[in-house]
């Protein structure tokens, strides 16, 4: 046993050490190498590189000028709004505490209230007296000794009863507000908001550099599911704690927070996600930011939150953690009956080799209840969908592999909730980089739309860990993607005049705009027999055309055009507009 501790202890010393950083990272490179080969690794390596140059660069932009700052200061507004602060504090360190509280005094949004409900033990009794000399100053800050520490939950709901505000700021005792944080807070209540959340960044030593940031997306209920996102800011009206059962919940103490975001925005009216960082959250030792895997407690009331979140929602499904990261979850929803899939194979090509297709459905699908049907070169979307019997289509490309005998099971189960248009899996070419993994609006070299993360590693981890958890997109590709053949017919189905993966994107656009949401499952994987994949920049002629592709994508853009011009909800404005890597683009500060 102690041999092991000690070979535990050496393998933890080489994974986390800066000594053996550099040969870690080229070991990597290599293995990459070796299995998706070059370009695609280097292509990897590239963006990480970017994105890196970019993080170091980006505080620039969050700097406001003089002016701007008088400007938010003099702002006048036709209805009031004050925000109340919510901080449990115990035991905070004195530089973190004074940090804190100045970040709010120093908002440019005036009309606050600072609540602090002080949990601290008789040993930090300095806590009290730092921020009674607030107090003295600004009557704003509001303070309350508790007579025991209750936990964060309970703590934190003695700071609600303080509250008299009409949002609720959620903010912890060792974190920053960014000076216009209420501001733009005001800027989305005036405009109807109820429940409000922003980006952020993650520091360690001094907030003007930062480790990381967060750029989320707009609201995605499959995202939330699976992965608290929305994290820091959290704002809320008031008038939501009225429709909900409580508060925190001290039975989910580890990831209150969790609950607490589940539960309000079941019942929110406007989710607005404010695509600016505002909020500093601060990595120590202690804190939550630096391991929260470590914390068995947090994992499992994370856990029991979707749990509890989904049979409010009377949805059947099992939630357990991810292979990546033990507070990201795999939520996997129960099949209900036995419906008959029809999936129509498009054989694209002449060269397509439908039978082998055929073939590997049959030897490897676990799911028995379906048919296929064929539709060959040239043949209308319209002519073949006729042919179908089932209550659900699943459109593939004919030269697609499946990989695993679940696969038609686990698609089934995600489009047979109500609320999902389309449900498309992970597309890999061989080499195992990414054909398809659902679709971004308005990047790329047309403007129309780009695939995620196209000719990238299919074993990375996604943008925030999403390639371990279904995640919502705005679009798919026809090459997998299942459809409702009720929701299919309600929209006019796939156009005729569209080749393959334009008439997907068409009818994925068609089917948000029905109300629902296209969801992109990493857990049913397909591989793609062809080794050609597409550049689109070498099929681009002398005047910068796509050939065939042009008229195609012309016809979209034009019919789409309101929807792209608003900008893709589950892309951040933050990341770049060259592609759909999730990767920070340039800024000027």
């Amino acid at each position: 046993m102690r041999n092991n501790e000690e070979l535990s202890k050496i393998h933890i010393y080489l994974r986390k050490s800066r000594l053996f950083y550099i040969p870690r990272k080229c070991y990597a490179i290599m293995l990459g190498i070796r299995k998706h080969g070059f370009k695609a690794q280097m292509r990897w390596v590239h963006g990480r590189i970017c994105d890196k140059i970019a993080q170091k660069q980006y505080y620039k932009c969050l700097q406001i000028t003089p002016e701007e700052r008088q400007r938010q200061r003099d702002q006048k507004y036709t209805t009031a709004t004050c925000f109340s602060i919510l901080v449990p504090l115990y035991n905070t360190p004195e530089k973190f505490l004074r940090e804190m509280i100045e970040s709010v005094q120093q908002q440019t949004y005036g009309s606050w209230e600072l609540c602090l409900a002080d949990g601290s033990d008789a040993e930090h009794s300095e806590v009290g007296e730092i921020v009674k000399e607030y107090c003295q100053k600004d009557p704003r800050v509001k303070y309350q000794q508790l007579e025991k520490n209750g936990g964060i939950s309970e703590n934190t709901n003695a700071c609600v009863a303080m509250a008299a505000g009409d949002y609720v700021v959620l903010f912890d005792h060792d974190d920053l507000l960014h000076e216009s944080a209420l501001y733009e807070l005001k800027q989305a209540v005036d405009q109807g908001a109820d429940f409000i959340y922003t980006d952020e960044a993650v520091f360690s030593k001094n907030p003007k550099k930062p480790d990381s940031y967060h750029f989320k997306q707009d609201f995605a209920p499959d995202d939330l599911r699976s992965n608290n996102y929305i994290c820091h800011i959290t704002c809320f009206a008031r008038t939501l704690l009225d429709q909900i059962d409580g508060m925190f919940r001290t039975e989910y103490d580890g990831s209150q927070d969790f609950d607490l975001v589940l539960r309000l925005t079941e019942k929110a009216a406007k989710i607005v996600h404010i695509p600016k960082v505002l909020y500093f959250w601060r990595n120590h030792a202690l804190s939550v930011a630096s391991d929260i895997s470590a914390k068995t407690y947090c994992i499992d009331a994370g856990k029991r939150a979707i749990e509890s979140h989904l049979e409010r929602q009377q949805i059947k499904a099992t939630v357990a953690s991810s292979e990546l990261y033990p507070v990201i979850y795999r939520v996997k929803y129960e099949l209900s009956g036995q419906p008959l899939v029809s999936i129509i194979l498009s054989e694209n090509s002449p060269e397509a080799e439908s039978e082998k297709c055929v073939q590997r459905i049959r030897e490897i699908t676990s799911y028995s209840h379906y048919e296929i049907l064929v539709r060959r070169n040239g043949m209308k979307w319209s002519e073949v969908v006729a042919k179908a019997k089932g209550e659900y289509l699943l459109f593939l490309d004919s030269d697609c592999i499946c990989r695993q005998d679940d696969w038609l099971e686990e698609l089934l189960s995600v489009a047979q909730r109500g609320e999902v248009g389309a449900a498309a899996g992970v597309v890999s070419y061989p080499k195992n980089v990414i054909r398809d993994a659902g679709i971004t609006l308005g990047v790329g070299y047309y403007g129309l739309g780009s695939n995620n993360f196209y000719l990238l590693n299919d074993d990375h981890d996604g943008f925030w860990g999403n390639f371990y958890y279904m995640h919502n997109v705005s679009a798919v590709s026809d090459t997998c993607m299942m459809v409702r053949r009720a929701y299919y017919d309600q929209v006019g189905g796939m156009d005729d005049a569209l080749l393959t993966w334009f008439a997907g994107f068409d009818l994925s656009l068609k089917l948000r705009e029905l109300g629902k949401v296209n969801v992109v499952d990493p857990y049913a994987r397909v591989g793609f027999s062809h080794k050609d994949m597409i550049n689109w920049e070498e099929k681009r002629n002398a005047n910068g055309e796509y050939g065939d592709e042009t008229e195609q994508m012309a016809l979209l853009k034009e019919r789409w055009q309101t929807v792209i011009r608003q900008g893709d909800p589950y892309y951040n404005i933050n990341l770049t507009s060259n592609s759909s890597d999730f990767i920070l683009g340039k800024h000027q500060g």
